[in-house]
């Protein structure tokens, strides 16, 4: 019966650690506690849909290493991240991640006033490393993604007219191959007749 409740407890046991782990990405390491970053929706002055969707977050760094991660991204829509400091004595190295702190998919720096960005495409999150190389420091952390894109099917349909000029703008595109495939031709037919005179 001991063994039996037990056993019943290891399922409880393996949700809750599940929930800790979904709560808190990167997680291999206790002491890292990330900080989540949230998006706002991003709109342009006098349109009522959104464009996209904002992270920006103003953050004084006084620790050595500090972890952020930000959730909610679609593989089909852009993702842009930047890091940019006003401090003339700004040394700072970021490092985005995916799967745990150690694996880093992209890296840079920011020396002085300048900005380090990158852009990319990835699915549900990705955290980010920031490590100051001078402490305080002062930067403005921003990433911006898009709404998701529909891909529309190509149409296998083109309009008369759209064919009937696209005609000698393929030409000119592929006029090597064109030229190549004439002389092949004209050696095959070459062949061919000194295979006859020969036969005859």
């Amino acid at each position: 019966m001991k063994y039996k409740n037990q056993l019943m407890l290891v399922p409880v046991l393996l949700f809750f650690s599940a929930l800790h782990v979904k709560a808190q990405p990167f997680n291999l390491d206790e002491n890292v506690k990330p900080v989540e970053l949230k998006f706002e929706e991003y709109k342009k002055q006098g349109e009522e849909k959104a464009k996209g969707r904002i992270s920006v977050n103003t953050l004084t760094q006084e620790q050595d290493t500090a972890y952020y991660f930000i959730q909610g991204l679609n593989m089909y829509a852009p993702t842009y991240f930047s890091l940019n400091s006003n401090q003339r004595d700004a040394d700072i190295t970021i490092k985005l991640c995916k799967e745990n702190w150690k694996t880093f998919h992209r890296s840079g720096g920011v020396k002085g006033k300048s900005l380090w960005k990158s852009d990319f495409k990835t699915e549900g999150d990705f955290g980010i490393m920031v490590i100051a190389n001078k402490k305080p420091v002062t930067y403005v952390l921003m990433v911006w993604t898009g709404d998701e894109l529909k891909v529309e099917m190509p149409s296998v349909f083109k309009p008369a007219d759209a064919s009937s000029a696209g005609g000698s703008g393929w030409l000119k595109k592929n006029m090597t191959l064109v030229i190549v495939a004439a002389a092949a031709l004209l050696i095959i037919a070459f062949l061919l007749v000194k295979l006859k005179k020969k036969k005859s």
